[in-house]
């Protein structure tokens, strides 16, 4: 018995010094100290926070922000730390867009200084709003502050990279994109009239999904005959327009067989398109800069949502080259509601945050906070710190490994759309 007690008594020491031993739990409190502020104005960054930034850009290979769609902020940002990873010799700009997209952009930007009046016009011209549907020809690039950030990247001489499928509703001006390749053709004429043909059967579909009386428009438009002897009128020989015609057909494909696993054929395809820019850049210089703006859940390092994205690519690359990659995900925790009031999203998304309440009390409504969560990760694995053991721990570690710095954006609005309509 008295063997027995001994025995037990030394058992309850141990675990006490085991459990004395343990790292402390990630909390808001040590997120504290991993955290920096900064402030935009002018276009210039400054606070502690503007070293971070500045370290960010300079040791960096590739940089790529995940962003939050349709924030103001995140262009106010971007515009301004284009000009530091311009200085540090970063010369390309991948973009969420198709690549033939990424070269109506650039043309439009060309020259810089006339690119918000030029967006202007393109948006005014394409944009079909059909009572509260708005069918925009080229997405994240719509608002006064977005073509304020192009034009910066573009003063930079920044070259525009497209990577994703062309978007749902370009086809419109795409297609005068096409049609201007064969403007020589002796059979212009023609291809003018199916042109317009064209364009009115996929107006009609498109106009019946607006209503909901039809789904997926694009099913539709691939079986119109007239659609395909406007694709058909073009030469073979016409590779420009060959290019374009391809790149149309496997972009409406993702669309139409989205319930049939394509988006990973997209993620597929952005990957390919990154690489194909990637290895003409190669040419020019060793290791070339690249930065990425693209939807957050693309930027991660790790699996994400079924597929290996843009930022586990360039990740793989940096490995590769011995150099850095750096993602950057981005909340907006506050913004303006219609009623101008400031919405909590922490508290209006409460589901899909609260596994992030340790972040929570570090947003502020007037200054941007950036988190190094590649300094957490390095914590983590070398036992300074833990995760905590509830059904936190899933989500948190998902961010922190999928991702290098967490953006908290300050006070948030609808960025003010670009165009005359």
């Amino acid at each position: 018995m008295k063997n027995t007690f001994i025995l037990l008594l030394a058992i309850i020491v141990c675990h006490t010094v085991e459990a004395q031993n343990e790292p402390p739990n990630l909390d808001t409190e040590i997120l504290r100290s991993y955290t920096h502020y900064f402030s935009i104005k002018d276009n210039t960054i400054s606070g502690e926070g503007k070293s971070v930034i500045e370290a960010i850009a300079n040791q960096s290979q590739f940089v790529v922000y995940g962003e939050m769609h349709g924030s103001n902020q995140t262009s106010i940002f971007n515009k301004a730390f284009i000009p530091l990873l311009s200085d540090a010799g970063f010369k390309y700009f991948a973009i969420e867009v198709g690549p033939h997209s990424a070269t109506k952009l650039a043309e439009l930007s060309t020259p810089a200084s006339k690119t918000v009046e030029n967006l202007n016009s393109f948006y005014s011209k394409y944009t079909v709003v059909q009572g509260e549907e708005v069918a925009e020809p080229i997405p994240f690039f719509t608002s006064i502050s977005d073509a304020e950030f192009l034009k910066e990247a573009r003063v930079r001489n920044m070259q525009l990279w497209g990577l994703d499928q062309e978007f749902y509703f370009s086809a419109f001006f795409l297609m005068d994109e096409l049609t201007k390749t064969a403007k020589e053709h002796p059979n212009y004429s023609n291809i003018v009239s199916l042109q317009n043909q064209a364009k009115a059967i996929m107006f009609k579909h498109f106009l019946a999904e607006f209503k909901n009386e039809i789904d997926g428009a694009y099913s539709r438009i691939k079986k119109e005959k007239v659609v395909r002897d406007y694709f058909d009128a073009f030469d073979k020989s016409n590779e420009k327009a060959q290019a374009l015609i391809k790149d149309l057909i496997i972009s409406w494909d993702i669309y139409i067989n989205w319930r049939n696993d394509s988006h990973v054929d997209r993620i597929s395809y952005m990957r390919n398109n990154f690489m194909s820019h990637y290895n003409q850049a190669t040419k020019k210089e060793r290791q070339p800069k690249v930065f990425t703006k693209i939807g957050s859940l693309h930027a991660k390092k790790t699996f994400s949502n079924g597929a290996y994205d843009i930022g586990e690519l360039v990740e793989s690359l940096a490995q590769k080259n011995g150099t850095v990659a750096t993602t950057i995900n981005s909340w907006k925790p506050y913004e303006i509601g219609s009623d101008g009031k400031i919405i909590d999203n922490f508290e209006r998304y409460k589901r899909g945050y609260k596994r992030y309440k340790v972040f929570m009390p570090l947003a502020k409504q007037d200054s941007w906070g950036i988190i190094n969560l590649k300094a957490i990760r390095e914590a983590l694995e070398n036992n300074e710190i833990q995760l905590p053991k509830t059904g936190d721990y899933h989500k948190l570690k998902n961010l922190i490994y999928g991702y290098d710095f967490q953006l908290l954006l300050p006070v948030d609005e609808d960025p003010v759309p670009n165009r005359s309509n």
